[in-house]
């Protein structure tokens, strides 16, 4: 097609079919979805649109535009990707690059979703007016959609345009403009924010990536949890977990999106360190890995080490790679020494956890040998009460205090009938 316009970096590409509707001059949104799609049933859709076969297709060869450049690049669609498994990820992509009706919002767990996205298309006024000066026009950013990412690190909060997400006129798809978008003073964000739209950014950029399957982020949750000393034995210690999260969010920014950890059952926080049998939003991912990693780790790195976990195994046993023997020798004879003082069971609770936790994760199979020639008898407590005998005893105190003799009445005539 002449004249389908190349979309901006991280444009939305419900952003750029409004741009094509503007540039033509087409009014009736049932005109542009019969140029675009040759179909005038088609939904309008900022986040996950689908036909994306057929939107690649509008572009010459000589651009090399692929329908994988339009999902990993102008949709939201890496939101998702990377917690979801393989299997459902080639499921989904499938589905959104098919020229036919999707399911994907439900498939893809948006729908059911703990994490709400914005009700209304959100715009940054100063970024607004920056692509107004540089392109001459403006458009939806894609960074601007997502929950969690509330602000702009240089011109403040963004805000809410009167455009909502899904339209009462479900077909229409409307252009961002000065009129959409008015210039308003926006106010600094927050620090978490800031902190969370770097790693939203990454995230979206991350490309096409081998994807961990839902055991292997099992696996790494556990391991992270013992690196952070928060499990006790095999058992993570949840409400040791969770007060790290809200030492570290804030209980207001976490009550937000409603990730405040709760005591009882369910709750997010837990399943996150428990077996994975559902997907968990990738803002859940990114509220625990802030909080337990050290600052400057980048999520590529993460998605590398959780995708080499073995899918089979339910743990990491046996000694990591790049474990020094000089070490390990010097933890194995501080564990010795530990429970030779305090015996098995309270060597952790007096200042040697952070040991047992390295060797759980490097020597497990000589760690559980140690531990099992090492554990100390639990010596049986002799009642200092029979119960029963002192039951008997008073049962007899009870019983002559109890049975009294029936009363005696006076004997008297019987009364004469005459």
């Amino acid at each position: 097609m002449l004249g389908f316009p190349l979309p901006y970096c991280d444009e939305l590409l419900y952003s750029t079919i409004a741009r094509y509707g503007i540039h033509s001059g087409i009014v009736s949104p049932k005109e542009l979805l019969q140029e675009v799609f040759g179909d005038t049933k088609i939904i309008a859709t900022p986040d996950l649109p689908g036909h994306l076969t057929r939107i690649a297709d509008l572009y010459p060869e000589v651009v090399g535009i692929t329908p994988g450049d339009l999902l990993y690049e102008h949709t939201l669609f890496p939101l998702y990707a990377p917690f979801i498994g393989e299997e459902r990820r080639r499921c989904l992509t499938r589905e959104l690059m098919a020229n036919r009706k999707s399911t994907v919002h439900l498939t893809a767990g948006v729908a059911a979703s703990r994490i709400k996205q914005p009700a209304f298309l959100r715009y940054c006024s100063g970024c607004i007016k920056e692509q107004i000066n540089l392109y001459g026009e403006c458009y939806w950013r894609r960074d601007w959609q997502v929950a969690g990412a509330e602000s702009c690190p240089v011109h403040g909060l963004l805000v809410e345009s009167d455009i909502r997400r899904h339209d009462m006129h479900r077909h229409l798809f409307q252009a961002a403009s000065e009129s959409a978008c008015p210039a308003v003073v926006q106010q600094p964000g927050s620090w978490q924010s800031d902190l969370m739209l770097n790693s939203i950014r990454e995230l979206l950029n991350l490309g096409s990536v081998a994807v961990p399957e839902l055991c292997q982020w099992t696996q790494w949750y556990r391991n992270l949890a013992a690196d952070n000393h928060l499990n006790r034995g095999t058992q993570v210690h949840h409400d040791l977990v969770a007060n790290r999260i809200v030492e570290f969010w804030g209980e207001k920014w976490l009550g937000q999106y409603r990730l405040l950890p709760k005591s009882g059952e369910p709750c997010w926080l837990r399943n996150m360190f428990r077996k994975h049998r559902k997907a968990c939003s990738y803002l859940e991912h990114l509220v625990v890995l802030h909080a337990l990693l050290e600052p400057g780790w980048k999520l590529a790195d993460v998605l590398r080490v959780v995708v080499g976990f073995n899918p089979a195994a339910k743990a990491v046993n046996g000694v990591l790679k790049g474990t020094d023997k000089a070490q390990l020798n010097e933890y194995r004879n501080k564990w010795l020494a530990a429970v030779a003082q305090h015996g098995t069971k309270h060597a952790r609770s007096h200042g040697y956890g952070s040991i047992y936790a390295w060797l759980y994760r490097r020597d497990r199979d000589w760690l559980m040998k140690t531990n099992e020639a090492h554990r100390k008898p639990e010596y049986e407590h002799l009642p200092k009460v029979s119960w029963a005998q002192r039951d008997r005893r008073a049962v007899r105190r009870l019983i002559p205090n109890s049975v009294k003799p029936a009363p005696t009445l006076p004997l008297s005539p019987p009364a004469s009938i005459f």
